[in-house]
């Protein structure tokens, strides 16, 4: 079932998220004050108050102009029953071909000497919320449930199937890889991030429902959350893991 958004729907919505987003960041700038309160808090509080702010410019346009305008369910923007087996076959299949290109891309540029802007390590999200136990329980309900929640509705089953009702797949595929990878604000790790908004749109597309792209996400930040942690607990292994 096509969805009933158009691209003029999401040019809405991404200009009033860009305008939300130069507010923000504008008050951050020029009021002091403003980053003086977060940083008298817990860093994972501080984090959680950011990651507020980062919602409310994504979906307030969304159900402004979409979800409000059309009377929409979750059912409308992909969330609609799978296979279980197809699941986690696609999942797993997915996850273990992302890993493959990976390795394999890494391995060449290590090997030729080569080093590409846009492919560095990518920053660990740890210190945002602190090392404690409440800090640690935060990251992973929000890193491994509520951002792959979040970002597939908004990615994949709002501007992943908008572009496709406009442009042919693959265009809209790296369309919404290129959103996807810009909109974490990492221009250093841009190549991973645009590769793996095309192994979500890939998932989406294969099951033509959002929960497996969920899945696919959630699974790949509840391991990269895990290595994580483990390596700051474990700092030793760095060295054994050095070229």
């Amino acid at each position: 079932m096509q969805p009933p958004f158009q691209l003029r729907d999401f040019l809405k919505v991404f200009a009033l998220s860009i305008a939300l987003f130069a507010g923000f960041a504008a008050l951050f700038a020029y009021v002091p004050q403003a980053a003086d309160i977060l940083g008298g808090f817990h860093p994972t509080v501080a984090f959680l108050i950011q990651y507020l702010i980062q919602f409310v410019v994504l979906f307030f346009p969304l159900w402004l102009f979409v979800v409000d305008k059309y009377s929409l369910t979750l059912a409308d923007f992909g969330f609609k029953k799978v296979r279980p087996w197809l699941l986690i076959k696609t999942v797993l299949s997915s996850y273990l071909f992302y890993l493959a290109v990976s390795f394999i891309f890494a391995t060449i540029l290590y090997y030729a000497g080569l080093s590409l802007p846009g492919y560095q390590e990518q920053e660990s999200y740890l210190p945002l919320f602190g090392y404690d136990a409440f800090g640690l329980t935060i990251a992973f309900l929000i890193v491994s449930i509520f951002a792959p929640l979040i970002e597939e509705l908004f990615f994949r089953g709002f501007i992943y199937r908008t572009f496709t009702k406009t442009w042919p797949l693959w265009l809209a595929s790296i369309l919404t890889a290129t959103l996807f990878a810009l909109i974490h604000f990492q221009l250093q790790t841009f190549i991973p991030l645009f590769f793996l908004g095309l192994i979500l749109n890939y998932t989406y597309q294969r099951t033509g429902s959002l929960w497996t792209s969920v899945a696919f996400h959630s699974l790949n930040n509840t391991i990269a959350l895990a290595f994580d942690i483990y390596l700051y607990f474990h700092p030793e292994l760095l060295d054994k893991l050095t070229f």
